[in-house]
């Protein structure tokens, strides 16, 4: 575990603990470090981070260095954030340094991957690796909401990265319900968990024919954060809570079916952005909608041929039991727009053929507004989470046709990424902006959950 505090007060000719500065001498600690240790900062500026020790001279055993003007080289800073998340042994204190207004996106970054690359999940070994370390912020200039807003960043996606690691035995819909209560303790607030009594009573088929072969109950999950003085024009974030997906009687192969704990990194990362969005404190009217269950086999569970009737009153005939989570998006996308929604997006890990079209590097993008698209993108492009758009039109709608119901669940094979789009849009009423981010190739690696989306979603509120 890792962590940032602020500490408020810092003596250098006290502290014990390893230091992180810049070289920049203009500083009048790092001058005072600098005249202390013989002028070793000085000369130490050739290389991107430098690890010194202090012989004694100082309390501190080791200073690390970065390089002032080596910071602004994409290449070099990269290299840094390395260099930072791989020390080992003592607490640090990050001192400081950056007294210029051109270092604020840096000192974000910084702040984010010290906890970002430190990143490990021991806690279901028996002796656990995990080791407490800790880096301790001290200054308050005016780069210290840069600080504070990267820290924020870096433990969001941490705790979406915890939620989308954790095994289906330990993570059900309920457990999740129940953590996402717990976002309440932040101002501004609230959660609604609806149980499976007024999930019916809302007419829920969609949704609920996709737990039916589940032993764990269906919960679905309203979060509101009102960051107005009147709650109006609220822009619904809506994530896929597929909790485990085995694919039902269409029974996934054993070779793709262990991972799909990580079918529910689309609520992991609703629930991440709007917990990051409160502590930021933005001025925005945001709610989250996730429908959580489990897609598993039993003797309840819907088989292909079934009909299902979703909340809206449009009925599907289901072709695939494993093209569930466009189910459950169904009714949740159309219980956003009951509570007021005229902003949609929704984020799933939903198709296969995503991850063969763009791999692990992009997330594919579905709209029906493009300078909505527009404003997202450019929030990507300050997080550096890469987006692509990808079709979805009047062709890919024609074929979910059936003949038995108002539509298929699957359009088959061919341009899966897009018909499975095209199922979500036809909940999507018109006078709604809506985007379709499918983040099957990008919510993991190898190794393992990645955290994406909780800074774009975060990004995209903060004016």
């Amino acid at each position: 575990m890792v962590d940032i505090h602020e500490q408020k007060e810092y003596k250098l000719k006290e502290e014990k603990n390893d230091i992180i500065v810049t070289n920049n001498l203009n500083n009048k600690l790092v001058k005072e470090i600098d005249d202390l240790l013989g002028g070793v900062l000085k000369d130490n500026t050739t290389e991107p981070f430098t690890t010194i020790h202090t012989l004694g001279k100082i309390k501190a055993k080791r200073i690390h260095i970065i390089n002032f003007d080596e910071l602004k080289k994409e290449e070099k800073l990269i290299e840094v954030y390395k260099k930072i998340a791989a020390l080992k042994g003592d607490n640090c204190i990050l001192i400081d340094t950056f007294e210029t207004d051109d270092y604020l996106e840096i000192v974000q970054e910084l702040s984010e991957n010290i906890l970002t690359k430190n990143y490990e999940i021991n806690k279901f070994k028996s002796i656990s690796e995990e080791k407490e370390k800790n880096f301790y912020y001290y200054g308050k200039t005016n780069v210290y909401k840069n600080v504070l807003k990267g820290y924020i960043y870096g433990k969001s996606i941490n705790k979406c990265r915890d939620l989308v690691n954790t095994p289906y035995n330990y993570l059900n819909a309920t457990d999740l319900a129940n953590y996402t209560k717990e976002l309440e303790k932040h101002d501004n607030v609230t959660v609604e968990i609806i149980n499976k009594k007024a999930i019916e009573d809302m007419n829920m088929g969609a949704f609920l024919g996709v737990n039916k072969g589940s032993i764990d109950e269906p919960k679905l999950i309203y979060i509101k954060y009102q960051g107005k003085t009147e709650f109006k024009d609220p822009t619904a974030l809506v994530g896929k809570g597929v909790m485990y997906d085995t694919g039902g009687y269409s029974l996934k192969t054993p070779v793709s079916m262990p991972g799909m704990k990580v079918d529910m990194a689309g609520s992991a990362a609703v629930i991440s952005a709007i917990e990051a969005i409160a502590k930021l404190k933005l001025k925005e009217n945001v709610i989250g909608v996730v429908a959580a269950t489990d897609n598993r086999i039993g003797d309840g569970a819907i088989v292909p041929d079934d009909i299902l009737t979703s909340a809206s009153g449009k009925t599907i005939e289901i072709i695939s039991t494993d093209a569930e989570g466009r189910l459950t998006l169904a009714d949740a996308v159309w219980f956003a727009q009951q509570k007021g929604a005229k902003k949609v997006i929704d984020v799933a890990t939903l198709t296969g053929s995503m991850v063969m079209a763009l791999g692990e590097e992009f997330t594919g993008a579905f709209t029906n507004d493009e300078e909505f698209l527009k404003e997202f993108g450019n929030a990507a492009k300050k997080t550096n989470e890469s987006i692509w758009q990808m079709p979805v039109s009047k062709g890919y709608h024609d074929k979910l046709k059936s003949k038995v119901a108002d539509m298929k669940n699957t359009g088959g094979r061919p341009a899966g990424a897009s018909t499975a789009a095209a199922f979500i849009e036809k909940f999507i009423e018109e006078d709604t902006k809506w985007i379709h981010l499918d983040i099957a190739g990008t919510a993991s690696n190898k190794e393992g959950a990645t955290g994406v989306m909780v800074k774009t979603f975060t990004e995209l509120f903060d004016d």
